[in-house]
């Protein structure tokens, strides 16, 4: 198990006392890497005053 597998079975278990087998938590982990990336470029293009929908509409782009 690598870091970042082990990083959401830790998260799902504490936080949400959640367990999962080996292939689900590699396969979370992967989902969770392709939001945060979409999240972070997300975040480098928005601005304050940008209305909440911009927010929703780039993770819908960067999240593909």
């Amino acid at each position: 198990m690598d870091d970042k597998t082990r990083m959401a079975a830790a998260i799902a278990r504490q936080l949400q006392g959640l367990t999962f087998d080996d292939k689900r938590l590699a396969e979370l982990a992967a989902e969770v890497e392709v939001l945060n990336d979409a999240v972070r470029k997300a975040a480098e293009r928005l601005t304050f005053d940008d209305e909440p929908a911009a927010f929703a509409s780039l993770m819908e782009r960067e999240a593909k």
